[in-house]
């Protein structure tokens, strides 16, 4: 919602309402003008028509569901100049296959491209000055297969990239903090890389991914959730070199095997729920 405070600090023309989105309703091709620093809320919601979208450099906030539903719209460049993005802005785009993303955008809010089944590309600039990505931001987004997320992002929120069926390789930055609980759950993701910053694995965060084989647990994460890595028929080893501070019930199917020190507290864990343990020689 645009804060009315904002809104009236807007000079003419500044501000494009849901009644100035009307005269666009049968473009294919829709141009905003210039002078635009800011969209309303909802306005394109449900547009049938338009194809091409180009926002203008200068663009600063575009507000929640602006362009959700918008049936035929195939790809979207968000101007640097755009530091604020509402929440379901680009959710349920059925054909959107592209999205490039304001190198000012520190946070991906939630719903912005959720249920957008053929989106296969989103890039970040070199310098982009991400942080947070919220919950449901990517969720069910089938044809992603590639995320290659940038160095400042902190946080993976809940659901993030749930149902992602199809998505294989995800960067993971030195930096991230936070992965919320069922933030992979279903994704084809074949391998972990998972940085030494990482202080949480949430519930279910990687449930159901089914090509992982090995997770190692990097030694900065103190939490690891209920059922972060189960359903996963084909992982064989979680290596754990440290004693996180909360580790939650049934973190894997039993057949992994846990790799951890003996005498540990994950040791402990492994013989109180059944786990086959491997232990690892110190050094």
């Amino acid at each position: 919602m645009i804060d009315e405070t904002t809104a009236k600090r807007r000079q003419p023309g500044e501000l494009l309402t849901k009644n100035d989105a009307m005269r666009y309703a049968r473009a294919r091709t829709v141009k905003i003008p210039q002078t635009c620093k800011e969209i309303e809320e909802e306005a394109f919601l449900s547009n049938g028509k338009m194809i091409t979208l180009l926002l203008p450099n200068g663009l600063e906030q575009i507000g929640n569901n602006a362009f959700r539903r918008n049936r035929l719209l195939r790809e979207v460049a968000l101007p640097h100049s755009i530091c604020k993005v509402g929440s379901g802005c680009f959710s349920e785009c059925e054909v959107l296959e592209a999205a490039y993303l304001s190198k000012q955008l520190k946070v991906i809010p939630e719903n912005m491209f959720r249920s957008d089944r053929h989106l296969k590309k989103v890039l970040f600039t070199k310098d982009s000055q991400l942080e947070t990505i919220e919950g449901f931001a990517f969720y069910d987004c089938n044809a992603l297969e590639v995320i290659l997320l940038p160095a400042g992002v902190q946080e993976i929120g809940d659901k993030a990239f749930y149902r992602c069926k199809n998505l294989k390789t995800v960067r993971f930055p030195k930096g991230l903090k936070r992965i919320g609980r069922e933030a992979f759950n279903f994704c084809k993701v074949q391998r972990l890389d998972l940085p030494d910053t990482l202080e949480e694995i949430d519930k279910k965060a990687f449930f159901c991914c089914k090509e992982l084989t090995k997770v190692v647990i990097p030694e900065s994460v103190r939490k690891i959730g209920a059922e972060a890595f189960h359903g996963i028929a084909k992982l064989e080893v979680i290596e754990i070199r440290h004693d996180p501070e909360e580790i939650g019930e049934n973190i894997a199917n039993k057949p992994v095997r846990i790799r951890c020190y003996q005498g540990s507290k994950v040791d402990a864990y492994c013989q109180e729920y059944g786990y086959t343990v491997e232990y690892i020689e110190k050094q």
